[in-house]
C-alpha cells in the first residue's frame, strides 16, 4: 500500500501550491524540503520578497535626494545592518504562514524536513524512511548560474541567494554582471542606498525580453542616479580581488573595471542533481528535466512544475503550472503549457511590465499585427508627477471599421506599470476587443488613463480616414 496519495519534493511556490490543494481536498500529501528555512522557496528566501523590501527602503533614500531641489537636506549612506533587519523582518512575517508546522496544522499536509531521494517511479527515501505514492511531483526549483571565468574562484562572488544572507556591509563599489531584472533591480537599489554601482552586460541593451524603448528609458533613469553601464562587454577574467578584465563584444578590445564587491546576475538553471532522477528513470537533457507541455516527464507517475519545469521561472508561473496540473489530473479537458497570456514585471523605478506575445514572438510565429506606441510625455499625471519618460507599447491584431482589434501583448515603462497594465493583461487574457476601453470612466488624472488614450487613438485612427470623415461631415450636416 502506498504511504501517501501524493509526494511533492520542494516547498517553494510550486510545491506549496500543489501540496496545499491536495491537503485542502483531503488527499494525503507529503511536502518535503531540505531545511525548514527552505519552506517558502526562492521567492521568499532569495527573490521576490527580499528584493522588493530592499527596493522599498532604497526608494525612501532616493525620495530624500529628490526633495533637495525643494529645500530638503539629506545626505549619507544607509545603515546596512538596519536595512537588512527590515528585509529579514518582512520575510519573517510571510514565513509565519509557510512554516512546516503551519502547513501541517492548517493545511493538513504531511510536511517533512530532510533530503528526498527518488528510489523508483513511485517511491523516495527521506530521513531513512521510504515513502510511496501513485504520483510524485518534482518542484525542485532552480539555482543561480555561476560565473565561470579565470580568477573567479579567488574571490567572493555573490548571487541573488547569498546576497541577502551573507552580505554584511554596504559595498563601496558594487560590480554587477548581467543586464536582466535582477541586475537592474539590485543595481538601482544599491546605488540609492549609497554604493557606487557598475553594471557590465553582454547585451547592447537592458532587459532583452522587454521592448528596446523600455530598456532605454530605464537605463537613462538609472544613469541619472549615478549607475555606470558598460554594455556589449563581458568579464573575461579577474586580475585581482578588486579588478576585472573586460572583453568588448564589439571591435576595439576591453578595459578594466575596479570594484569592492561582485554580484553575478547571469540567469538561473534547473536543479537536476541530488534527488535521484537517474534512479527513477527521469530523463535529463541539456541540463533540464525533460517534460512535455502537460508537465509530464518520461516516467508516467512523475510530473514537474515551477522552475524545475525549465520555462518561465517566476512564482506566478508556478501558480499557473499548479492550476494546469490539477486541471489535467482531474479533468478530461487538458491544459497545455503556454506563454501566450503570460506577464512579468521588473520592479525598478520606473517599473517595466510586459504581457502576452512580444514582438519577437509575433514575428517568429508569422502573426500579422499592428503596433501602437504611446509616450507618456503628454499625459497629465505623468507631467504633474515628473515621469514623462514613460512609454506604452501595444501589439494589436488587425482590426477594421466594424471590428476592433484585440490586444496580443504589450509593454509599459512607468511608475507602478505592473499595476497599470493589469486591465490590459485582463483584456489580453479574455481576448476582449480594445474598444471596450474607449468608454470606460477613469477618475482624472489616474495614470492608467494612458490605456484608454491608446484605445481611443487606435479607434480614431481606424475610423477617421478621409473617406469616413467625409461621411461623418455629410451625415452631421444632413441632420443639423
Amino acid at each position: 500500500m502506498p504511504t501517501h496519495d501524493l509526494l511533492v519534493i520542494g516547498a517553494g511556490s510550486a510545491g506549496l501550491g500543489c501540496a496545499g490543494f491536495a491537503g485542502a481536498v483531503g488527499l494525503k500529501a507529503a511536502l518535503i524540503d531540505k531545511t525548514a528555512k527552505k519552506f517558502g522557496g526562492d521567492c521568499l528566501n532569495y527573490g521576490c520578497v527580499p528584493s522588493k523590501a530592499l527596493l522599498h527602503v532604497a526608494s525612501l533614500f532616493q525620495g530624500g535626494r529628490d526633495a533637495t531641489e525643494f529645500g530638503f537636506q539629506a545626505s549619507g549612506k544607509a545603515d546596512f545592518k538596519k536595512v537588512m533587519e527590515y528585509v529579514h523582518g518582512k520575510q519573517d512575517v510571510i514565513r509565519a504562514h509557510e512554516t512546516p508546522e503551519f502547513l501541517r496544522e492548517e493545511w493538513g499536509v504531511d510536511t517533512i524536513v530532510g533530503t528526498a531521494t527518488l528510489t523508483g517511479p513511485n517511491s523516495l527515501e527521506v530521513n531513512g524512511q521510504t515513502l510511496s505514492a501513485p504520483l510524485i511531483v518534482l518542484a525542485t526549483g532552480s539555482k543561480p548560474r555561476q560565473l565561470d571565468v579565470p580568477g573567479a574562484d579567488q574571490l567572493k562572488i555573490y548571487d541573488n541567494e547569498s546576497l541577502f544572507w551573507e552580505l554584511d556591509e554596504l559595498p563601496d563599489h558594487l560590480l554587477i554582471i548581467g543586464g536582466g531584472p535582477i541586475a537592474c533591480e539590485m543595481g538601482q537599489a544599491f546605488q540609492r542606498l549609497g554604493s557606487q554601482v557598475t553594471i557590465v552586460s553582454t547585451g547592447e541593451r537592458l532587459l532583452q525580453n522587454d521592448t528596446p524603448q523600455a530598456g532605454k528609458v530605464l537605463q537613462e533613469k538609472m544613469e541619472s542616479e549615478g549607475v555606470e553601464f558598460i554594455m556589449a562587454n563581458k568579464v573575461a577574467k579577474f586580475n585581482s580581488s578588486t579588478e576585472a578584465q573586460l572583453r568588448d563584444e564589439r571591435p576595439g578590445g576591453g578595459n578594466t573595471v575596479g570594484f569592492t564587491h561582485v554580484l553575478a546576475a547571469i540567469g538561473r538553471e534547473v536543479r537536476t542533481e541530488g534527488f535521484g532522477l537517474e534512479a527513477a528513470g527521469v530523463e535529463v537533457r541539456e541540463g533540464k528535466i525533460v517534460a512535455d507541455e502537460y508537465y509530464r516527464t518520461n516516467v508516467s507517475s512523475i510530473r514537474v512544475i515551477g522552475d524545475a519545469f525549465g520555462r518561465e521561472m517566476f512564482s506566478h508561473g508556478a501558480e499557473k503550472h499548479n492550476f494546469d496540473l490539477w486541471n489535467n489530473l482531474l479533468s478530461p479537458l487538458k491544459k497545455k503549457h503556454s506563454l501566450e497570456k503570460f506577464t512579468w514585471v521588473t520592479f525598478t523605478d520606473p517599473e517595466v511590465a510586459s504581457f502576452g506575445w512580444t514582438k519577437k514572438d509575433l514575428e517568429e510565429k508569422g502573426i500579422e499585427h499592428d503596433t501602437e506606441e504611446l509616450p507618456l510625455e503628454e499625459d497629465d499625471r505623468a507631467i504633474a508627477a515628473n515621469y514623462a519618460g514613460g512609454h506604452l507599447t501595444l501589439y494589436l491584431s488587425k482590426g477594421s471599421l466594424f471590428s476592433s482589434p484585440k490586444i496580443l501583448g504589450g509593454c509599459m515603462v512607468a511608475p507602478a506599470a505592473g499595476e497599470m497594465i493589469q486591465e490590459l493583461h485582463l483584456m489580453n487574457t479574455l481576448e476582449l476587443p480594445l474598444s471596450k476601453l474607449t468608454n470606460k470612466i477613469y477618475a482624472y488624472p489616474v495614470g492608467s488613463r494612458i490605456n484608454q488614450k491608446a484605445a481611443r487613438n487606435r479607434s480614431q485612427g481606424d475610423l477617421l480616414n478621409e473617406r469616413n470623415k467625409k461621411l461623418i461631415r455629410g451625415w452631421f450636416r444632413l441632420r443639423y
